[in-house]
């Protein structure tokens, strides 16, 4: 097995020949670009891994093309570096995916990106180029602030999901730090819970069926699977990137859509790679101010940047609102003008939410008599008609014009 790297990062070369790879290899070091496409036709390479650092975009392109059309049997990964702006991150990916090669994400460390590496080429993880349009779409909720109803918001659009389309709808608690769903939802006997997963996440074992064999099904709501988080809190950071992606991946193939919550703090895997493997990403924030501006800011522009995240890629969800905001109150307007974002919806105050929640009823705030169901329901129709995810057909109960024609040829 021969490999090619071309990479100056002499930490990750170190990672990689001394340290990850305990079988010999037959490695091949390429100082620039030039040398990769020139000197690449004199043998065979079954792996090449070529970080961006070592050339413009243009040349990267253009030199990745070329590759790919001469060496058809060569797997190609491309390292993303987080040297550049989250806008020309995307036009990285954009490429990557567009000539279905494997990359990396920005922002991982040296350790980390050594052991996708050796993962990839043993063959035990898939690309991330892979076609995903066939699998199930991820939606994931961040709060700007711990504690301001993320929870309600997006368990209210999963369920409104399951209850609206015919397909698998799953939602997976990914807050490893403070996860309470079973609690809002009143599960006090025997449940599963994503602790209950390490192993299997561990070895890169989890199957569809297993998932949904673990999940709870809720029967306020049919057609949704539940995923209580972890409970072992102090294990929060035990939990690797490449765990939460190979648990993702599998609830793409398991369900039609996937809902996921995770942590409004960056300190751990799951919210990064929650965010990184997102289709779609909303941050809930209210109309405190140091919410939408402060923490917003700090995290969301100044953190995601960071493992090249566009901030202007999320949609912005407002929670905590007053139907009548006082003159001295922060409005929808003020809330969408500083975060510059679009506000996919909005959830009022409910008085009864606490009460609700602590009785573990969480699901009867999206009952339709109830006024928070309309709220989110527009939030999920709106991914609804996005993905172009299929209806339930709606059954209209019959006029009672109807009713009386029935009667009659009843009645003959």
């Amino acid at each position: 097995m021969h490999i090619g790297l071309l990479s100056n990062d002499d930490r990750l070369i170190d990672e990689l020949t001394n340290i990850v790879f305990a079988k010999p290899l037959s490695w091949r070091m390429f100082e620039s670009a030039y040398d990769l496409r020139h000197q690449v036709r004199e043998q065979s390479y079954s792996h090449v891994i070529v970080s961006d650092r070592e050339m413009a975009f243009g040349d990267l392109a253009e030199c990745l093309e070329h590759m790919g059309q001469e060496y058809l049997a060569t797997r190609i990964i491309v390292l993303l570096s987080n040297y550049h702006d989250a806008a020309i991150n995307e036009k990285y990916v954009k490429m990557c995916k567009l000539m279905q090669l494997d990359y990396v994400l920005p922002g991982r460390s040296t350790a980390v990106i050594a052991d996708h590496i050796r993962a990839w080429v043993d063959g035990t993880v898939t690309g991330q180029s892979q076609p995903r349009a066939t699998q199930g779409k991820i939606i994931t909720f961040i709060g700007s602030t711990p504690n301001i109803g993320t929870t309600l918001a997006a368990v209210g659009v999963a369920s409104t999901l399951a209850l609206e389309t015919p397909g698998k709808v799953g939602f997976l608690c990914l807050n490893l730090k403070s996860s309470k769903l079973h609690r809002y939802l009143g599960r006090n006997g025997s449940f599963v819970t994503l602790d209950g997963l390490r192993a299997e996440l561990k070895a890169q074992s989890l199957t569809a069926e297993r998932l949904l064999q673990v999940c709870d099904q809720p029967k306020e709501a049919n057609g949704l699977y539940v995923l209580y988080g972890n409970l072992l809190r102090e294990q929060a950071e035990f939990f690797t990137p490449a765990e939460i992606v190979h648990l993702l991946r599998v609830a793409r193939a398991a369900f039609d859509a996937v809902v996921i919550e995770v942590n409004s703090y960056w300190d751990n895997a799951a919210t990064v790679s929650g965010l990184l493997e997102a289709d779609s990403k909303v941050v809930v924030t209210t109309g405190d101010i140091t919410h939408f501006q402060e923490d917003f800011s700090r995290w969301i522009r100044q953190v995601g940047s960071v493992f090249g995240l566009n901030p202007d890629s999320f949609e912005l969800l407002a929670v905590q609102t007053e139907r009548h905001a006082k003159p001295s109150e922060f409005t929808l307007s003020d809330i969408r003008k500083e975060t510059q974002l679009h506000l996919i919806g909005h959830v009022s105050r409910h008085a009864d939410a606490l009460a609700l929640c602590n009785q573990g009823k969480l699901l009867e705030l999206y009952a339709s008599q109830h006024p928070m169901h309309s709220e989110v329901r527009a939030v999920a129709r709106k991914f609804i008609d996005y993905y172009k995810l299929p209806r339930k057909l709606q059954v209209k109960p019959a006029t009672w014009v109807q009713r009386l024609l029935i009667g009659k040829r009843a009645a003959t």
